[in-house]
Formats: C-alpha cells, sequence, structure tokens
C-alpha cells in the first residue's frame, strides 16, 4: 500500500483534484464546504492504472494551518505537488516545496492545474518557473504535466505517471515496530473511539493490545479499516483507521502514536543533523526555542548546537533536541523546524540518536561518532547499536563492587532490539548479524547479541569479580551467584546465559551442594559460583583454632558453645566457612552442631519415632539428653525439612522420613 499526499498553495484546486481523481471529496469540514477553502487534512483514495490502490492525503494549503499540513505529510511515498497555471509559484509553493524537500520525498508530480485559463505561451512560462524552483530539491526530476479538474485534460496521464513514480519506489519497511502517528480522532455511534494514521514499520492485527504513547494507555484493537473496508491485518504505508477498546474520545489527541507495548519509548532529549534553509530568515543560534514537527507531532523545542555557535542559513551543523514534553521518535526519522513568532519554516533534519547521553559542546570524538552513526553502512549500525544505548549506561552505585573497574554496563540485545535501534529491516539485520558473526567481530550468546569487545570485558570482569571475592573472603566457598549478577547489571535469564558460557569454557563453576547422607539435611552451598577448583584454606593458626572447637563441641555434643562463642574461639569468617564446608550445622540465629552430632541426632530420634511413632519435646530432650534451649530448634528445622511433623504437643514421622525409611527397608 502506497501513500500520496497534496502540496501547494492556497486556492490552486488540490482538493478539486483529488476529487477529479477520486471522486471523493476530501473537504470534510463544514466550514471548508462553507468557505471553500481546505483547513484540515482531507483523505480519498483510487485504484491506479497498474492495479495499485494508493490513499491520498490533501492538505491546506494556507499559511495559517501549515501545521495542518506538517501533520499528514510525515508518512507519504510520493508527493502530488499542485500549482494554478493562472498564478504560478506562490509563498506556499515555495515552503511546502522546502518542507517536502526537508523530508527527504523523492517522488513525485507537479499538475499545472487550471490550464484551461491561460494560454500555451502563459502556461510554458509557469513551467519553467515551476522547474526552477524544483532544481535545487529532490523533486527536480519530477515531471510537470498540466491538467484540468473541470475538463479532465490530462488526468489520464497523471494517473499513469503516480503509477509509474510508485513503481519505482522502495517497498515499505517492515522492522515488526508497527506505529501510527495519530491525524484525527473522532467517535463514531455503535463503535466508541477511532483513529486514523498511515502506519509505519510494521503490521497491526485486529484483537492485538496496543498502547497509546506518549500517554501510556493500554487499549486493544477492536477493528481494522482501510479505505472503509474491514481488514484482519493492516499493512505498512496504509491509512488506517483503528477502533479501540475502552478508550474515550478526549484521552487521545493528534499527535499521539499507536505502538505495540513496550516497543516503543518516548524521549526528552535526541541527537539530530540539522539543515537550515538557504531563505531562512535568521539563523538558528545556541539554545533557541523552536517547534518541532515530527510525523503528526507538534512540540516545543530547545537546540543545542554542538558544532557550531550559530547555524547561517544554508548550513547543517549537529544538535541535541530537548523537548519540553517527552516524543516518542524514532532513528532516521525526519523534521521539521519553525520558529513559533513569527511562524515561519527555518529548517528541518534527521534523528540520529533517540536515546543520548548529553553531550558537552565541541567534543570531537562525540562528533566522529555521530557522523559514524549518520553515514554508517549496516556493519557499523549494528555494532554502534550493540556498543551504545542501554549498554553505556552506569550501573547502580549498589550494583557496582568496592574498586570496580567497570565504567559501564557490559550487555547484550536481543534481535528485536537491535532492528529497533538501527531502523534496518529484520533480513538485512540478521544478514549482517551473520557476517559480523563469521568474522568474529560479534558473538551471541543464548538469545543476546553482544559486540566481541564487549562480550571480552563482560567475560575478565565476571571471572575478576568471582577472583576478588576469593581473595577478600578465602574461606568462603564462593560468590552468591545473585550478587555476582547485580554486579554485572545483568537481567537473570542473561546472567543464566552468560554463566553457562562461562562454566562450559572453564572460567567459573557452580559450588557443589554439601550435604551427609540425609539429602534433606544438606547444609546448602547452592547458588554459589566459583573459579575452577577453588577450595577454602585454613591458615595453620585458624588450623590451631578449628581443632581446638571441635575438641570443644565434642565434650558437650548436645550442649554446645553457642555461634558467638565459637566465633571468639575462631572468628566470624572461619565459623562461616566451617558452616559452608558442611563440618558444622548452624540451627536458627544462634545453635551450632558438629556435623556428625547432627547426624547422630536425627538417627537417634528417628529411632524412636519409628518404635512409638509419635514423640514429645520432652521425650526428645531425653533421647539426646539435652535441653529445651537445643531441641526446639532441632525439631523445628526437621520439621522444616519435613523429616518430622508436629501434631499438637507431639512429633510423627514426616514424608521425608517415612521415604527414608522404604528406601532402608528395601536395602
Amino acid at each position: 500500500m502506497s501513500c500520496i499526499g497534496t502540496a501547494g498553495h492556497v486556492d490552486h484546486g488540490k482538493s478539486t483534484l483529488v476529487k477529479a481523481l477520486t471522486g471523493i471529496d476530501p473537504d470534510r469540514l463544514a466550514e471548508e464546504k462553507e468557505r471553500g477553502m481546505t483547513i484540515d487534512l482531507g483523505f480519498a483514495w483510487l485504484k491506479l492504472p497498474g492495479g495499485r490502490e494508493v490513499s491520498i492525503v490533501d492538505v491546506p494549503g494556507h499559511e495559517s494551518f501549515i501545521k495542518n499540513m506538517l501533520a499528514g505529510v510525515g508518512g507519504i511515498d510520493a508527493a502530488l505537488l499542485v500549482v494554478a497555471a493562472d498564478e504560478g509559484v506562490m509563498p506556499q509553493t515555495r515552503e511546502h516545496l522546502a518542507i517536502l524537500d526537508l523530508l527527504g520525498v523523492r517522488r513525485g508530480v507537479v499538475a499545472l492545474t487550471k490550464i484551461d485559463l491561460v494560454d500555451e505561451e502563459w502556461l510554458e512560462l509557469v513551467r519553467e518557473e515551476v522547474s526552477e524552483q524544483l532544481e535545487p530539491t529532490l523533486l527536480k526530476d519530477a515531471p510537470i504535466l498540466p491538467v484540468s479538474a473541470y475538463s479532465g485534460q490530462g488526468l489520464p496521464e497523471l494517473l499513469q505517471r503516480l503509477d509509474s513514480i510508485l513503481d519505482e519506489a522502495q517497498e515499505r519497511q517492515n522492522v515488526a515496530r508497527p506505529r501510527l502517528p495519530i491525524d484525527r480522532v473522532f467517535t463514531m455511534t455503535g463503535f466508541g473511539t477511532v483513529v486514523t494514521g498511515t502506519l509505519l514499520d510494521g503490521v497491526f492485527k485486529v484483537g492485538q493490545e496496543v498502547e497509546i504513547l506518549p500517554r501510556g494507555i493500554k487499549t486493544r484493537l477492536r477493528t481494522l479499516q482501510t479505505h472503509k473496508q474491514q481488514l484482519e491485518v493492516a499493512q505498512p504505508g496504509s491509512r488506517v483507521a483503528m477502533n479501540l477498546a475502552n478508550v474515550a474520545r478526549t484521552e487521545l489527541a493528534r499527535g499521539d502514536i499507536v505502538a505495540l507495548p513496550g516497543q516503543l519509548h518516548t524521549s526528552m532529549l535526541v541527537d539530530a543533523r540539522i539543515q537550515l534553509l538557504a531563505d531562512a530568515a535568521r539563523p538558528l543560534t545556541h539554545n533557541m526555542q523552536v517547534d518541532f514537527y515530527c510525523g503528526t507531532q507538534e512540540i516545543p523545542t530547545r537546540v543545542r548546537l554542538l558544532d557550531v555557535e550559530e547555524l547561517q542559513p544554508g548550513k547543517s551543523a549537529w544538535a541535541q533536541l530537548r523537548f519540553s514534553r517527552p516524543a516518542a521518535i524514532v532513528r532516521r526519522e525526519r523534521f521539521i523546524l519553525r520558529v513559533p513568532s513569527p511562524s515561519v519554516t527555518i529548517g528541518g533534519g534527521e534523528v540520529i540518536d533517540v536515546r543520548p547521553r548529553y553531550h558537552r559542546r565541541f567534543q570531537q570524538p562525540v562528533l566522529l561518532e555521530l557522523e559514524r552513526l549518520l553515514h554508517g553502512s549496516p556493519e557499523e549500525l549494528v555494532l554502534a547499536a550493540l556498543d551504545r544505548g542501554a549498554g553505556v549506561r552506569a550501573p547502580s552505585a549498589k550494583a557496582l563492587p568496592a574498586g570496580s573497574k567497570a565504567s559501564k554496563r557490559l550487555s547484550g540485545y536481543d534481535f528485536a532490539d537491535i532492528v529497533k535501534q538501527c531502523n534496518l529491516a529484520e533480513d538485512v539485520t540478521q544478514f549482517t548479524l551473520e557476517t559480523l558473526l563469521t568474522e568474529r567481530r560479534v558473538c551471541k550468546v543464548g538469545g543476546s547479541w553482544f559486540a566481541q569487545h564487549i562480550w571480552d570485558a563482560l567475560v575478565e570482569e565476571a571471572v575478576r569479580l568471582v577472583s576478588e571475592h576469593h581473595r577478600q573472603y578465602p574461606l568462603r566457598s564462593g560468590l552468591s551467584k545473585e550478587e555476582w549478577r547485580a554486579r554485572l547489571n545483568l537481567s537473570p535469564k542473561m546472567a543464566a546465559e552468560v554463566f553457562t558460557v562461562l562454566q562450559t569454557q572453564g572460567r567459573l563453576e557452580a559450588v557443589p551442594e554439601v550435604g551427609s547422607g540425609h539429602a534433606e539435611a544438606s547444609s546448602r552451598t547452592g547458588g554459589l559460583i566459583r573459579l575452577p577448583n577453588f577450595i577454602p584454606r585454613f591458615t595453620a593458626r585458624q588450623e590451631q583454632q578449628v581443632e581446638q572447637l571441635v575438641r570443644r563441641f565434642q565434650q558437650s555434643s548436645y550442649t554446645p558453645p553457642g555461634k558467638v562463642e565459637a566465633e571468639t574461639m575462631t572468628s566470624p569468617e572461619v565459623v562461616t566457612a566451617l558452616v559452608e564446608q558442611g563440618r558444622f550445622v548452624k540451627l536458627g540465629d544462634g545453635i551450632l552442631f558438629l556435623r556428625e552430632t547432627y547426624d547422630d541426632a536425627i538417627a537417634r530420634l528417628m529411632t524412636y519415632l519409628r518404635e512409638h511413632g509419635k514423640m514429645t519435646v520432652a521425650e526428645a530432650r531425653d533421647v539426646l539428653g539435652t535441653t529445651r534451649k537445643y531441641i526446639l530448634p532441632l525439631l523445628e528445622h526437621l520439621d522444616a525439612l519435613h523429616i518430622t511433623r508436629r501434631m499438637g504437643d507431639e512429633r510423627v514421622p514426616g514424608p521425608a522420613a517415612l521415604r527414608s525409611g522404604a528406601s532402608a527397608k528395601e536395602s
């Protein structure tokens, strides 16, 4: 599907020509019909001689309604520039032509209307004048065709030319990121709220959940229409009417954008290349306030010039645009700049980065990077995407370990994110990634893609964190996986994929669980990671302290010292290491048992339960010859492991004990 937009001065016959071509009057407002002048966007459609169905957006030509014109030409494939033969080129002819040029519209046809009001000599003069105006623009090769909407002269040839230039146009890009800039909102009886616009960059389907930006409203697509025909799927480039569920007309406005949830993000700052018109009335100065027009959005904006003190007419420069409110913009989108008073178009440009950092002015590395993004090949764009955006956000202070060398988030992107950031077609992006993969300039880990140098830095940092942990805490078995993930600032899914690769490569390994034959009673160290074959080792001094501590525990097996006393005899690190190694078992906050004492206690208590079927706290205390201080935490621990089950004031064998007993009998 293709979309054609009209352009031209007021009263040059745009709407009349559209009606003659399509049979549809694009002037839908009563005020337009009364005044005989288009004041807002109008819409029509037709089938060209080759069978192609196209949409037409008819724009107002009066200077007072230039904002409405800008809302209609953002998504067109070709322009129909209308010039009245009896008047020739007029002010809005020039401004509309400049806008088309700034928006990068490369295909179009010029219709010289009202030819029945002039003679051949005058018509030729007007043709030459129009050709001269087209010469410095992208439409310099556009055919200029004399037509009459009243007699029909020239209309068949005009349709043929429109057909041929659309044949030459590139197929609409589908980057699987559908977005519809809303240019009209209204209510239909029995349906509710309806919005219209030109669909860009992807497809929408009936029943899909969508998000309205920048408002963040979630809704659902009840129905889709193109040219009053119901659709199940709307294609890129088509004029689409959407019936939205559970959204009031008053909640929406022109300038909002319909997108899939989470796919399009708003921004308050973008990097852009700005071109000032050669006939601009004044230079563009640093921090100057302008009105920014992109798609159907109109946003007051401040321009920060990055490489010049002021931008002279006819020149271009790098700039950061700071919006007064959130804007939903994508990379490579074209825009128009106008000064608010007197309201006039002064230039436009192209968005290069929608998630930039704040740049200081006149920084050569920043300017070189922007040039690379502007002129880069697909390979350069993909590599830049993998090395920018979320990949350069500093982690939070809590996520950084002491002395960490990491200065940026070392992260990868999934395929959909890369497509969106590069604004390339999916097949081009896939081919580019595969080429870079064979050249070892990128790598793929699970579902994520990394620039090779980012991956190398991530591996270095991932191993360094564990190594540093071993150095700082030589008695601990390893570093918590969750702490490791947080310090690397990775998502849980990506962290798991990264660890799997490093484990396969022999760079890191999981700390095995420590047990004693009773799986349910194991002291677990799962969730820790370490360098391969790392074993915590006590110093000679610590070994002596451990021997003394063990003897002290053996002397009073079931009334042992508390955790605080044990730490006083050695140190908190030594006690923690003994628990991690499984030599001691920790119950509650302050109770410790030697592993052999713990195992013996379970065996003796289970023997009593098998013989008597139940057991009270007092009976358990007597079995072990201990006190309530120790038996209560032990029984609660066994309850938690399902070895015992509490019934009132008594314990009976739990599911784990029953399974263990069955296994013992079978063996």
